[in-house]
């Protein structure tokens, strides 16, 4: 019997889709930070079950993906794991994507593959579990790709689907997606109207079908539209324009005053400036070659697009009030300066440079992963012990994998924190009337089976949701959360803590309209609100 050789390049995408996958399970697995890990689990659960963000609980970004979260718990069942698979699928996407990418345009497919693992490593791992930054940073990366693509090949299918792209990774995140979605339409006019017509009505079928696959959402879940502009565009302006103006309740993270130094944008994003000067750098040189039959051409044009969104990108990140998650441009630039190298023949010693940018990126991704993979920096546990994380599967089953540790207030102290928190789950299942949950800790809707009417995706005064009665949306979101209260019959509201008066921001006098109600205090970490009719 003949068996045919697997060829090499079918090989090489079953590594990086395995590689991929264990690389961001592995350290999905390694600690957590609650407010950020548990982003999308209940919400995801909630999905599953028939509820609507936007509708049924207040959030500002990442409708996508608790929609493919839920599909995830469907598949996988209702289970950490489930979660964890969702984002280590991700990372293969952008991981073979890339991989097909470069392929494309360069034949030294081993450094084209190790370039992928590259990306594999810095990519999702980082984070570990769904993020709605990281889902809208690759589809953004997959859409520049595909512009890149559609340019350089002129195949009718990139344009089709490059919309589809765009829309999907605004519906995940509004950046860095706005931002390169606004480039791309900025790039594909002026394309259009300098190089190709013949494309265009193959993007606004892609659009027209977007369009078509929106506004069928709304009829469906029958998401009111005004609530949609409000939680997803008009809310998170006023974030954006108080981060980049540094108004007082801002981040102060996240103020772009605070980050804009010499350090802050060439020094901490040295490694992204390298690769993104060198593109500029042989844009230069083939400018100069043609000097004398010079005209904007392709190689120009796509140059200049991948340099915005690189700055694009850049802009994001310094308004973000989270640790830096865009390490992997670094491998995807030095890919496209290869092809530039490579393709175009503008240095004689193109295979020596190439090879030094290749073991650059080794130390890059090296250096990376050490810090942001094995000291979880991205979730704050840099400073913590790893080693003595325990089993989360002390706290349920369904966490087996797991090893739970958090940082800040029970970071030497881990089994304090369950022993709480299974205290606590006891506590809230054991109140059969309908109640509403207030945490950060977003797993007990799922843990429990039930619906604790969670009111926020997240809870981050006038940055995730208006507490003040000076936000312009104060008044949306207290009526929102009061009919929640008054068509669930909710009687008490549990707020549960990852640190003692975390949340004593919350002003339940203005929350409840001024309705009369009780206090009481369970452990270190849990009380409750009991409403009550004023007498």
């Amino acid at each position: 019997m003949n068996i045919k050789p697997i060829p090499l390049k079918l090989f090489l995408n079953v590594l990086i889709a395995i590689f991929a996958f264990y690389i961001n399970y592995y350290y999905a697995n390694k600690g957590l930070n609650p407010i950020d890990t548990f982003s999308f689990f209940d919400t995801g659960y909630y999905t599953a079950k028939g509820y609507h963000p936007i509708k049924d609980f207040w959030v500002i970004s990442g409708v996508l993906i608790d929609y493919i979260q839920g599909l995830f718990f469907h598949i996988f069942g209702f289970n950490w794991n489930a979660y964890v698979f969702h984002a280590s699928f991700f990372n293969i996407l952008i991981s073979l994507f890339f991989f097909y990418f470069l392929n494309q345009f360069s034949k030294k497919i081993i450094y084209n593959f190790f370039l992928s693992i590259s990306v594999a490593v810095l990519c999702y791992p980082v984070v570990g579990t769904p993020f709605p930054y990281q889902h809208s940073f690759i589809l953004s990366l997959i859409s520049l790709l595909i512009f890149y693509l559609a340019i350089n090949k002129e195949n009718k299918i990139y344009w089709f689907i490059l919309p589809f792209l765009m829309f999907f990774s605004f519906l995940c995140m509004q950046l860095p997606s706005g931002l390169i979605n606004l480039l791309i339409i900025i790039f594909l006019i002026f394309y259009f109207i300098n190089f190709d017509k013949s494309f265009l009505k193959y993007f606004f079928l892609g659009s027209f079908l977007s369009l078509i696959i929106f506004f069928s959402y709304l009829l469906i879940t029958k998401v009111s539209i005004d609530d949609f502009f409000t939680q997803i565009i008009l809310f998170p302006l006023t974030i954006g324009q108080g981060r980049i103006i540094g108004e007082e309740d801002a981040f102060e993270s996240a103020k772009l005053i605070n980050k804009l130094t010499m350090r802050g944008i060439l020094g901490h994003f040295k490694f992204i400036n390298i690769f993104l000067f060198g593109n500029i750098i042989l844009m230069i040189f083939h400018i100069k070659k043609n000097l004398k039959k010079f005209r904007l051409d392709k190689i120009i044009f796509i140059n200049i697009f991948i340099l915005f969104c690189t700055i694009s990108f850049i802009f994001h990140q310094l308004i973000t009030a989270n640790q830096t998650f865009i390490f992997s441009l670094v491998p995807i630039l030095c890919g496209l300066l290869m092809i530039q190298i490579d393709r175009f023949k503008l240095l004689k010693t193109r295979n020596v440079i190439q090879l030094l940018l290749f073991v650059l990126i080794l130390f890059v991704t090296f250096k990376y992963h050490l810090v942001y993979n094995e000291k979880r920096k991205f979730v704050d546990l840099q400073h913590v012990d790893l080693s003595t994380a325990l089993n989360a599967n002390m706290l349920n089953s369904k966490f087996n994998n797991l090893f739970w540790i958090t940082p800040h207030y029970f970071s030497q102290s881990p089994k304090n924190e369950i022993d709480l928190l299974n205290q606590s789950i006891k506590i809230i299942k054991k109140d059969s009337n309908e109640k509403m949950l207030i945490t950060h800790y977003q797993f007990f809707s799922l843990l429990i089976d039930e619906n604790l009417n969670i009111p926020n995706r997240w809870y981050f005064p006038n940055n995730t949701f208006p507490s003040s009665i000076e936000n312009e949306y104060y008044n949306n979101y207290i009526k929102k959360f009061n009919e929640k209260l008054k068509r669930n019959k909710i009687t008490t509201i549990y707020i549960l803590e990852t640190s003692p008066k975390e949340f004593q921001f919350l002003n339940f006098k203005d929350l409840l309209k001024k309705r009369c109600f009780e206090k009481k205090e369970y452990n270190e970490i849990l009380y409750s609100i009991k409403i009550k009719n004023c007498v």
